[in-house]
């Protein structure tokens, strides 16, 4: 059902965060970056399925900030 597949999707995108929460604590880069933009793009997509605007500031702010960080940093 669609219920079980958000509760997966959810778990998953959780789990990819606190790996990359875990990594940075290490800290373990760039591996860190990769997990940690990959487990808030997961949640930004959960926050359009659930249609929750503060989720998709929170998580748009910090894609965003992860990706400009990505680019400056492994361009120079």
């Amino acid at each position: 059902s669609k219920i079980m597949y958000a509760k997966i999707f959810e778990c998953a995108a959780t789990i990819i965060l606190i790996i990359g929460v875990a990594l940075t604590a290490i800290p373990i880069y760039p591996l860190n970056v990769y997990f940690s933009l990959l487990g808030n793009l997961l949640w930004l997509v959960l926050g359009f399925m659930w249609k929750k605007n503060s989720l998709i500031v929170i998580q748009l702010v910090v894609v965003i900030i992860y990706i400009a960080g990505s680019i400056y940093n492994f361009t120079l």
